[in-house]
């Protein structure tokens, strides 16, 4: 998985061939309310991650990387594709590589790698 931080936001892509997920994350320096983004074009949405489900990964995934951990990260904004799905929780593995990743200094600083043209990420 390749994972970066751009400001504020960091990201995570778990590329497989047959699919392929993003989540991008804002950490907060306690809990609160979370913002979920979806990000792409609104008229070339295959949608397949639903914005609740989405949200219910996330957060079951980084209270069990937090456990696991130790530590006690929480998030201000989600940032995913709703072309993409959700099956398998995908998210809450995404979220756990993330904060494993943070945790051992494996971040890249920077822009995260193109992707095309019609997606933007923050």
């Amino acid at each position: 998985m390749q994972a970066v931080k751009s400001g504020d936001v960091y990201k995570i892509a778990r590329i497989t061939g047959a699919q392929d997920n993003f989540l991008g994350v804002r950490f907060a320096a306690r809990d609160g309310e979370i913002e979920l983004v979806a990000l792409g074009p609104k008229d070339a949405r295959k949608i397949g991650a639903e914005p609740g489900e989405v949200l219910r990964q996330v957060t079951i995934g980084l209270a069990d990387v937090n456990l696991e951990l130790g530590t006690s990260y929480c998030l201000s904004k989600i940032f995913y594709l709703p072309s993409e799905s959700t099956a398998n929780s995908v998210y809450e593995l995404l979220i756990a590589a993330l904060v494993k990743k943070i945790e051992a200094g494996d971040i890249t600083e920077g822009p995260y790698p193109e992707r095309p043209a019609t997606q933007h990420f923050e």
